[in-house]
């Protein structure tokens, strides 16, 4: 192999290796200016195995910012499914409504209430997440009467600016349970 020949090689290999680091810094680039977040729900279970007592259900969802731009005006969906026997209750107001300023890590519901298994909701007071940081919509509790069986899911996304269409939560809630009548003696 002659002088030119290995010289025109090490010409070719420079520039592919200027492509593949054009290539690698525009990627790195996009990764950091990104949003990068996920949801997920934490909870906890007491159910009553008769169908006199309320069974519930203790949950937060939380949304966590592991990018480094900050989420701007974030939005959680909660959906119970159709069969679901739950009533959701927490730390939530109307439209329009006030809730008393003690309440902390308070939450406004935007859809309309009279669907009983779709909550749209934005924190009160906190329009950013940081880069780091988790925003909760804490202690929501479920309640249902157990009756002979029953079964619901809850799901959860989480809406920005920068991501309107959503992104569902890493897990759900899932419930159900058969309840054994005692033999009438």
């Amino acid at each position: 192999m002659s002088s030119y020949d290995i010289e025109g090689k090490l010409k070719e290999l420079h520039h592919e290796t200027q492509v593949y680091l054009k290539e690698l810094k525009e990627a790195v680039t996009k990764q950091k200016t990104g949003i990068h977040y996920f949801s997920f729900f934490t909870y906890a279970l007491h159910v009553s195995h008769t169908p006199e007592e309320e069974s519930f259900c203790l949950g937060s969802y939380h949304i966590h910012n592991s990018g480094v731009s900050p989420i701007v005006n974030p939005i959680v969906q909660l959906t119970l499914s159709a069969d679901a026997p739950f009533t959701l209750h927490g730390k939530f107001s109307k439209p329009n409504t006030t809730l008393p300023a003690r309440l902390a890590n308070a939450w406004e519901r935007l859809d309309d209430a009279s669907d009983p298994s779709l909550f749209r909701l934005k924190p009160i007071g906190q329009t950013i997440i940081q880069p780091g940081e988790t925003l909760s919509f804490s202690n929501f509790q479920l309640t249902w009467l157990p009756s002979s069986s029953y079964a619901g899911s809850v799901t959860g996304s989480s809406f920005t600016d920068r991501q309107p269409n959503g992104i569902p939560a890493l897990n759900s809630i899932n419930i159900n349970g058969t309840i054994r009548m005692k033999e009438e003696e």
